[in-house]
């Protein structure tokens, strides 16, 4: 008999687990609405027409090989001139690798820097992958409480509380997946000084960085001065390319201390050879040439943000923090009985009306009595 490992125990991913249920919803004839995935572009939202023009020119131009596992070149230095230019941040172009998406730069992280025995500190809710990753390869998830009276802003006292010697990471995510809470920079700084005085590399999470509506996004590694962090972000969500799977990590360590953790995660790179090589040469068209469409989708996705926010508030035993950025929205729950939990709420609400969203609970312990809504 064939012996499954023992890794696979537990592993989910609820924002994808719920469609099977969809599925099931759908084939009884039931006209589903899928507000579960955060894709931009399987609706209003496409890939704008010249990026579309770059891609299909690399591959007439040949660009179809295998390239260097690091990413191309010219990529990787045009991502350098982007977190100069956007973020003021000085970065060797040797201390940018790209990804096949955010989920690589992740599963390449969390690989490198758990194992069993060590913990990563991330904030609750969470985007699911990140726990599971973490369990996958035997370490613990830790969550530390983001405060909803406080506008999903960290709780930096909680954070403090759960740092043990067996703590080997931090992770930030601003904006926010749940809730699109964008952190306050003084509470960044203050998680960059926990860090340092615990000598912990932090793994910020800035995929959303772009998709901001009434405040300005400070990057945190403008902030870290010595303290390493691990960046990850992509074109997946603000340049409307999702099903191309192409992101990147950078390391800003100006002290070199965490040389060896950039080095391994190199050497899980050479081992899937390299991403996408057609989709990296249309990406230097898209940072040479942002276009207009991310602020284009700003301004509509504000409009939907509000309207959400208000129409939720209408609903008696509903409450929800108005997002930041993203395009999710979080409201909480009054099950009041009902329903034993925001699981069993979402997959009634599925049955009966056909509409999708993600139990709370799916994003870790502290989203319970939640669920996620995608607006777009």
């Amino acid at each position: 008999m064939v012996r499954i490992a023992s890794r696979f125990h537990g592993f989910s991913y609820a924002i994808r687990d719920i469609a099977v249920e969809a599925e099931k919803v759908r084939k009884t004839g039931k006209k589903i609405y899928p507000l579960n995935i955060g894709d931009p572009v399987i609706g209003e939202f496409q890939t704008p027409d010249y990026v579309k023009q770059a891609l299909s020119d690399a591959v007439f131009a040949g660009k179809n090989y295998y390239e260097d596992s690091l990413g191309v070149l010219e990529l990787r230095q045009e991502i350098q001139k982007r977190e100069k230019r956007r973020n003021n941040i000085d970065l060797p172009v040797n201390n940018i690798l790209v990804t096949q998406g955010v989920s690589e730069a992740i599963f390449f992280a969390c690989s490198t820097l758990l194992e069993p025995g060590l913990e990563i500190l991330l904030p609750g809710p969470v985007y699911p992958p990140y726990m599971s990753y973490a369990n996958f390869f035997g370490g613990h998830a830790i969550e530390y409480k983001l405060n909803e009276d406080d506008g999903w802003n960290p709780d930096v006292d909680d954070l403090r509380k759960k740092i043990t010697e067996k703590t080997n990471a931090i992770l930030i995510s601003s904006p926010s997946n749940p809730t699109g809470a964008l952190y306050r920079p003084e509470t960044v700084k203050e998680i960059l000084n926990i860090a340092g005085e615990y000598d912990l590399p932090v793994i910020s999470d800035e995929i959303y960085d772009e998709l901001i509506y009434d405040k300005d996004y400070t990057c945190p590694a403008t902030l870290a001065k010595d303290v390493p962090i691990i960046g990850m972000n992509g074109f997946s969500k603000a340049h409307l390319a999702t099903g191309w799977r192409l992101g990147y990590v950078y390391f800003y360590d100006p002290e070199e201390k965490i040389m060896d953790v950039r080095l391994n995660m190199e050497k899980l790179a050479r081992a899937r050879l390299c991403a996408n090589t057609p989709v990296q040469w249309a990406a230097i068209k898209l940072l040479q040439d942002p276009g207009v469409h991310t602020q284009d989708m700003v301004n509509r996705l504000r409009v939907r943000r509000d309207y959400t926010v208000k129409r939720l508030k209408e609903i008696d035993s509903l409450s929800c923090v108005i997002p930041d950025g993203a395009f999710y929205a979080f409201p909480k729950i009054d099950l009041r009985g009902r329903w034993k939990d925001d699981k069993e709420f979402c997959l009634d609400l599925l049955r009966e009306t056909g509409i999708v969203f993600v139990f709370g609970s799916g994003f870790g312990v502290l989203g319970q009595n939640h669920f996620r809504i995608v607006y777009l």
